[in-house]
């Protein structure tokens, strides 16, 4: 029984802000694999060079097959899709995008290097997300929401009608490539 809302996207995009909108507001559970991870012992080790805890993925799909048999509703925003996440379990998924200067500029005013924030930006150009989410679910579990100059309350109440099936669309609204030419892009930034 697929229960789990899937929230992707690039880094900066709006997931976590959206998901916990979508708990407060909805009654979905919020969880966050990073707390789920480190709470549950879901991991192999910890990488102190990347400063991050290696994900044990087997351990980790289990837990997912778990909360989706129950009879809560899950919102799990990440930008990891792999091979971790039991595609049956995802009901829908969400992946949200924003333009890649607007990207770059709030990943650099986290402080993150002109490299990291230039390689999200390059992926968020380049679909990846959208296209892991698309080659995991299908394309019928997958829907695209444009952030960009949408306040969080309109992003919530664009994922409402994704969630209602009242926007049935399913084609792509996205193409940044149309707009962007990459090489020239990272010039300019």
């Amino acid at each position: 029984m697929a229960s789990i809302l899937l929230i992707t996207g690039t880094p900066g995009v709006g997931k976590t802000v959206l998901a916990q909108n979508l708990s407060r507001k909805s009654g979905f559970t919020l969880v966050e694999l990073g707390n789920l991870v480190r709470k549950e012992g879901l991991y192999t080790r910890f990488d102190k060079a990347r400063k991050t805890y290696i994900v044990d993925e087997g351990k980790l799909r289990k837990r997912l097959e778990m909360l989706s048999r129950s009879s809560e509703r899950v919102v799990l925003p990440t930008h990891l899709i792999g091979r971790f996440l039991p595609k049956d379990s995802v009901k829908t998924a969400l992946v949200l995008r924003l333009d890649p200067v607007v990207l770059y500029k709030r990943l650099r005013a986290r402080g993150w290097t002109k490299r990291k924030a230039w390689e999200n930006t390059e992926a968020e150009i380049l679909d990846v997300c959208l296209q892991e989410s698309r080659l995991l679910l299908g394309t019928r579990k997958v829907f695209e929401i444009d952030t960009t100059r949408k306040s969080a309350a309109s992003v919530y109440k664009e994922a409402l009608r994704v969630l209602s099936r009242r926007r049935t669309s399913r084609s792509r609204i996205v193409n940044w490539l149309a707009r962007y030419d990459p090489v020239e892009l990272e010039r300019n930034l």
